[in-house]
C-alpha cells in the first residue's frame, strides 16, 4: 500500500477508476470485450492495445479496435501501443521500439493519445482513421518480413555456389583426374565444400552491400539530383543492406570457426605451414628391414599463412563491429559521424581485408586451377569486390567527388522531371 501511494497512485475499484478517468487503456483480448463494463466506457477515450490472432483474422476483416468501437459507439477508440514489447518495457529497453503507430476517427482523442505517447518517451506515428488499425494490428504478426528478400538472395547465391563446388570437386575430380571412381572425395561435401562456399558467399554478399551504394551514387551523378526516386529494384537492394550484412556476418563467423578445424598442420597444407621435416628410419617388417620416410609437420605458419590468418581475423573483427553497431540499442548512442565512420570507413576496410585474405589464399592458382572449365571459387569471390573498388576509386576522383557531394547537399543540375 505504501509503495503504491509513494508513486502518487491511489487504489480504487474498477468502476471508480473508469468514472474518474478520461482515458482508459483496454488491455484484454478481443474475445473478452463482451465482459467489459461497456456502460461505464461510454464517452471515454479508449486506447486499444490488443493484437489480432490468426483465428480472428480468418473470421472478420474488422480490426479489434473497430470491433470495440461497434460495442461502444459513443466512445472514442484509439489504436495504439500494440507494437511495444512488454519485455522491453519491463526491462527498460525502450530503444528497440520507439515509434508508436496510432489510428482513430476522433481528432480530440488523437491529440490526447499523441501527447501521452510523447510523455512516455516514444514517437507517435499518425496512421490516420481507425480502419488503419487493421494494418497496425498486423505489424507484430509479421514474420521476418524485412528479411525475406535478403534470405532469398543469400540462399540462391549459396545454393548456386554449393552446386558448382560439388560439380568441380566431386564430379569433375573423378571425371578428369582419377582413372577409377574415387568415392572418398564425397566425404568433403559436408564440411570442406560447405566451408569453402561460406567464405566465397560471405565475401560476395559483402561486395553486394557496398555495390548498391556505388550504383546509387553513379545514378545520382547521371541524373544530377538526389530528389529523383531510385528504380524499384535498386531501392529494395538499398533497403536490404542491413539484413544482407548481418547474414554475411553469420556466414563469415561460421567460416572462421570451421576453418579452425580444417587448417591444421596434420592436414598438410604446405602453403600455410612451414615445410615438414622428413625423418628416414629403418623399420623391421615381417623380419625384413625397410627404409621408410615420415613427414613431421611444424605447427608454425609460414609467411603466407601468417598473412592469410591475420587478414581473416582482422576481417572478422571489423565485421563484428559493423554488426554490433547496426543494433538499435547501439545505433541510438552513436553520433551520425561515428555511425558513418563505422559503416563506411571500417566497412570498406573490412572489404579490402577480406579481398586480400581471399587473394593470399589463391594467388598462385587463381588463373590456372580450372576443372571442367569451372574457375576456382576464390576467383569469382573477387568479382563484386573488385567492381566495388573500381567504382569507389572513380567516385574518389576530386571533380567527381565534389559533384557528388554537391548533389547530395541539394544541388540540382537538371530539372527533377527530366531526371
Amino acid at each position: 500500500m505504501r509503495l503504491i501511494e509513494a508513486t502518487g497512485a491511489t487504489i480504487a475499484s474498477q468502476a471508480d477508476a473508469i468514472n474518474s478517468a478520461e482515458l482508459v487503456v483496454v488491455a484484454v483480448a478481443r474475445r473478452f470485450y463482451d465482459a467489459l463494463p461497456l456502460a461505464l466506457l461510454q464517452n471515454k477515450v479508449l486506447v486499444d492495445v490488443s493484437n489480432r490472432d490468426d483465428a480472428v483474422r480468418r473470421r472478420s476483416v474488422l480490426s479489434n479496435a473497430e470491433y470495440l468501437q461497434e460495442l461502444v459507439p459513443s466512445a472514442r477508440v484509439v489504436k495504439a501501443f500494440n507494437v511495444l514489447s512488454a519485455y522491453l518495457l519491463e526491462t527498460g529497453g525502450i530503444q528497440g521500439s520507439k515509434e508508436v503507430p496510432l489510428a482513430t476517427d476522433s481528432e480530440s482523442a488523437r491529440a490526447k493519445v499523441v501527447q501521452t505517447v510523447r510523455d512516455l518517451g516514444f514517437t507517435p506515428v499518425d496512421m490516420g482513421p481507425l480502419r488503419q488499425a487493421r494494418h497496425i494490428e498486423d505489424i507484430p504478426l509479421h514474420f521476418f518480413r524485412q528479411w525475406r528478400g535478403a534470405f532469398i538472395v543469400v540462399a540462391v547465391i549459396f545454393l548456386v555456389g554449393y552446386v558448382l563446388n560439388f560439380i568441380k570437386f566431386q564430379l569433375c575430380h573423378n571425371l578428369t583426374k582419377n582413372e577409377t571412381w574415387d568415392w572418398s572425395v564425397f566425404k568433403q561435401i559436408l564440411m570442406t565444400n560447405f566451408n569453402r562456399n561460406l567464405g566465397v558467399v560471405a565475401l560476395t554478399i559483402l561486395g553486394a552491400v557496398y555495390m548498391a551504394g556505388i550504383i546509387a551514387a553513379f545514378l545520382q551523378l547521371y541524373r544530377g539530383t538526389k530528389y529523383a526516386r531510385f528504380p524499384a529494384w535498386l531501392d529494395r537492394w538499398l533497403r536490404m543492406r542491413k539484413q544482407l550484412g548481418l547474414l554475411m556476418l553469420a556466414m563469415a563467423a561460421t567460416h572462421g570457426c570451421m576453418s579452425l578445424g580444417i587448417y591444421h598442420p596434420h592436414h598438410q597444407y604446405d602453403w600455410l605451414f612451414e615445410p615438414p621435416k622428413t625423418v628416414r628410419a629403418e623399420v623391421k617388417v615381417n623380419g625384413t628391414f625397410e627404409v621408410q620416410t615420415v613427414d613431421i609437420w611444424q605447427h608454425h605458419p609460414n609467411w603466407r599463412g601468417e598473412v592469410f590468418l591475420t587478414l581473416g581475423a582482422v576481417t572478422l573483427c571489423l565485421l563484428s563491429i559493423l554488426g554490433i553497431s547496426s543494433l538499435p540499442s547501439v545505433t541510438d548512442r552513436l553520433t551520425w559521424r561515428e555511425f558513418s565512420f563505422i559503416q563506411s570507413k571500417l566497412g570498406w576496410t573490412a572489404l579490402v581485408a577480406g579481398f586480400l585474405h581471399n587473394l593470399v589464399l589463391g594467388w598462385d592458382y587463381m588463373l590456372t586451377a580450372y576443372d571442367c572449365y569451372f574457375p576456382t571459387g576464390l576467383q569469382y569471390a573477387l568479382y563484386l569486390p573488385l567492381l566495388c573498388f573500381i567504382g569507389k576509386l572513380i567516385l574518389l576522383v576530386p571533380p567527381v567527388n565534389r559533384r557528388l557531394v554537391n548533389i547530395r547537399s541539394g544541388l540540382i543540375s537538371r530539372p527533377v522531371s527530366q531526371a
